[in-house]
């Protein structure tokens, strides 16, 4: 025999010996546990109850034992207090099958323990479960009544129809009212004709449960694809005299529905007198389907109050449907504001390119601001072909002002097509125009753009909008993956270039742009012998976006004589320290410091100074800061660098910071100051306890 064969056979032997084991149990031990529960009462020792409860868990995949179980859970059920009755009955919802259905019906005729049956039986999936409720129905009281009568509806049996049905338009309410909600939840045609008896024949509460379960039953009808018999119910339910929650209800089921003979009753319903049906009619309006829907729902614009009127068209815009748009549109020139608005924000939605004069003419003409807003936002929304292009073909002949909104709404709509249109416009007479168009430009233009905005700054007669100019430039040169590749254009430009105002005008784009070929020119252009594109460069390497400018601008504080260019280099220096120093170790950052401190020559610029060490994580930064701490004009802002330096050397070098900090307390009077200062004296103290 084969190793392959002898471990199939000794898996199936396993497999039997197994089967074998599993039905096998103890039934001795199991009566001995039931035993113990028959006298069961309330406040007594609960072990018993929690022993079954396991033997039950134990016997999930234990088919037999689990049938013996139950079996004799139910043959206890006649001779145990009732307290254990209920135990009982809980667990079978649990294990129940039509074994312990007998021994459960018996009590559903008692109303003292109808309840827990109605528990035990409720979700026991046998037919005979379902033939004992049935069973029990002329053989209870009302109060009984109402519960079998509830757990047939809820499963939906539908051999009781008939049986419920005569509890109807019986003499107990409460038993009739149980009886057309469960004929609701069974449903079908029978169920149905009853609903529809009841509601013709009862009173006003079983008029109104009826009509609940009448309408229950449409939407199951709906479920089974019976669209047809539905629609029926839903006219009838959607008919004045209903009351309001279920005229509503049918309109929206009709809505789902969708169809010839669905589509009139909702549309109607825009108009009914209340507001509940005529909101949930315009809700239907945006999904509703079908052919003429659309046109049919916009004919009723003319009808509706004008309050209606603002929210119908709402509803028409959100359907998405253009065919809504001639009735809309007519409704254009209304005295009313807000409905002016509302057809403006629905031809954003619904129009394509042939609405672009439209929305522009409302622009133009729009009373106040938020009407012009609106007519603007819809043309950023506007989509399909050439709605750029007619945009562009619009604003040649607006007003300056509507013209510069235009080409906003162009950079909105993400036009890129629009950008040589765009080009022309930074020439236009008026600067709102001009300044638009670069605005828009520096968002929309790419790399193959660049030199178009490069010669147009070059080329730029008015300085007006020069500083708009070199803002598009800087932004479309930052959009070139290559950071070593932002800066040529602008450095041809610049190596051609001899006026001195394009020169420094082009630094400046150079200080934007920041990277490393910018820095080399900006750095050169210090020793220019024309004092603006000194100036130029100077300012811009001061702006400079990170910290790769500190070295030079520490060289302007230490070496220039001009004040100004002093200032701006030691304020730039100072706050490039609060960036990331890179490559630049503590040490070198320090030996900047201690150079920028040694041409520190007023408190102004001795409290850059500390502002820059304060970023310092290093004790000989702590022993540059603390004699300041002395000094009245700089003292303040010497003992907060001292706090700062010393919460960021405190872990490596405790002693030197609770120093520093003890003779901030001593020097020092303001408040906040103190508080700071005592606080970083607690932290260190703290880390120096045990555990701390």
């Amino acid at each position: 025999m084969s190793a392959k064969v002898s471990f199939v056979a000794a898996l199936v032997t396993l497999c039997v010996a197994h089967g074998a084991a599993a039905k096998e149990f103890d039934k001795a031990d199991v009566d001995e546990k039931l035993s113990g529960i028959v006298s069961y009462e309330r406040g007594m020792d609960r072990q018993p109850l929690i022993a079954i409860e396991a033997l039950i868990r134990e016997s999930q995949n234990q088919p037999a034992q689990r049938t013996y179980i139950e079996r004799r859970l139910a043959d206890l059920l006649d001779g145990a207090t009732l307290e254990a009755k209920s135990f009982i009955c809980k667990q079978l919802w649990f294990i129940g099958t039509a074994d312990s259905v007998p021994a459960v019906a018996r009590l559903l005729l008692d109303e003292k323990t109808a309840d827990m049956a109605c528990y035990a039986i409720g979700q026991n999936p046998s037919p005979e479960a379902s033939q004992a409720l049935r069973d029990a129905l002329d053989k209870t009281g009302p109060s009984v009544q109402v519960r079998v009568v509830n757990l047939l509806g809820d499963r939906r049996d539908g051999r009781s129809v008939e049986a419920i049905g005569e509890f109807v338009f019986g003499e107990h309410k409460s038993v009739a009212e149980a009886a057309v909600a469960a004929l609701g939840k069974i449903g079908g045609v029978q169920a149905t004709e009853i609903l529809a008896r009841a509601r013709a024949k009862g009173d006003s509460d079983l008029r109104f449960a009826a009509t609940d379960a009448y309408l229950r039953c449409a939407e199951d009808l709906v479920a089974a694809g019976q669209a047809a018999q539905a629609t029926v119910i839903y006219r009838e339910l959607a008919k004045e005299g209903e009351a309001a929650i279920f005229r509503s209800a049918a309109v929206k089921g009709l809505a789902d529905i969708g169809g010839p003979r669905a589509a009139p009753v909702v549309v109607a319903a825009l108009r009914d007198r209340n507001r509940m049906v005529r909101t949930t009619a315009r809700g239907c309006v945006r999904t509703m389907q079908g052919e003429g829907v659309t046109e049919m729902t916009a004919a009723e614009l003319s009808k509706v109050s004008a309050d209606e009127r603002v929210l119908l068209i709402g509803a028409l815009a959100d359907r998405g449907d253009p065919a809504a748009l001639p009735q809309i549109i007519a409704l254009a020139e209304s005295a009313d504001a807000q409905l002016g608005k509302s057809v403006l924000q629905a031809v954003g939605k619904l129009g394509d390119a042939s609405f672009v004069d439209f929305l522009v003419g409302a622009a133009a003409k729009g009373i106040g601001d938020s009407q012009k807003k609106t007519a603007l936002n819809s043309l950023a929304l506007l989509r399909g072909d050439g709605v750029n292009d007619a945009i562009v073909e619009s604003f040649q002949n607006a007003e300056p002002d509507v013209r510069s909104q235009l080409i906003d709404v162009l950079s909105d709509r993400d036009a890129v097509d629009a950008i040589p249109a765009l080009l022309d416009e930074t020439t236009h007479a008026e600067p709102v125009v001009r300044r638009a168009a670069l605005k828009a430009l520096a968002g929309l233009g790419g790399r193959k753009d660049l030199p178009s905005l490069v010669e147009l700054l070059v080329n730029m007669q008015d300085n007006s909008s020069r500083r708009e100019a070199e803002r598009a430039v800087v932004a479309v040169s930052r959009k070139i993956t290559d950071a070593e590749e932002r800066a040529d254009a602008v450095l041809a430009a610049l190596s051609a270039e001899q006026r001195v105002s394009i020169r420094c005008s082009l630094l400046r784009v150079l200080g934007g742009i920041a990277n490393t070929q910018a820095l080399e020119v900006l750095t050169a252009a210090l020793k220019d012998q024309d004092p603006a594109v000194e100036d130029a460069a100077v300012r811009a390497l001061a702006m400079w976006p990170d910290a790769a400018a500190a070295d030079v601008l520490l060289e302007i504080y230490a070496r220039t004589q001009n004040k100004i260019h002093r200032l701006l280099a030691l304020r730039g220096f100072a706050r490039m320290m609060a960036m990331p120093a890179g490559n630049r170790s503590a040490e070198n950052t320090l030996e900047m410091c201690q150079k920028a401190a040694a041409h520190a020559g007023g408190a102004e610029e001795q409290k850059l100074v500390l502002s820059a060490l304060a970023h310092v994580a290093d004790p000989g930064a702590l022993k540059m800061v603390e004699p300041l701490v002395q000094n009245e004009a700089v003292r303040a802002e010497a003992a907060m660098a001292c706090i700062k330096i010393a919460g960021a050397i405190s872990e490596a070098y405790p002693d030197r910071a609770r120093a520093a900090m003890d003779n901030v307390l001593a020097l020092v009077q303001d408040e906040d100051l103190r508080k700071q200062a005592e606080e970083m004296i607690r932290r260190i103290s703290r880390r120096e306890r045990p555990g701390g």
